[in-house]
């Protein structure tokens, strides 16, 4: 996992009252590995998931996400991973 990558999305309601930002499947890779330990604004973080089955109990499926505060809905969050590793949040 190397060179830079940027993760972008908009923050939904339910992300901002919540304090969690939610990561899509395919954009796992832009992250560690869930539960490996990284720095993002200043702090230690990591990609969490839970189990659901919002698309009925015949789809179960996972949900990642990352835990952060101070969210506004409708804001744009872009979480940069830098070509030396860092974790670099930007919001607009």
């Amino acid at each position: 996992m190397g060179g830079r990558a940027t993760y972008r999305r908009v923050v939904s309601a339910e992300e901002a009252r919540e304090g969690y930002v939610l990561v899509e499947k395919a954009r796992l890779r832009s992250f560690p590995p869930e539960g490996e330990a990284f720095r993002l604004e200043g702090r230690e973080t990591t990609v969490e998931s839970y189990g659901c089955a919002c698309r009925g109990p015949e789809r179960p499926h996972r949900h990642w996400f990352l835990r952060l505060g101070g969210l506004t809905p409708g804001a744009v969050v872009e979480i940069v991973r830098e070509a030396d590793g860092a974790y670099a949040l930007r919001r607009s």
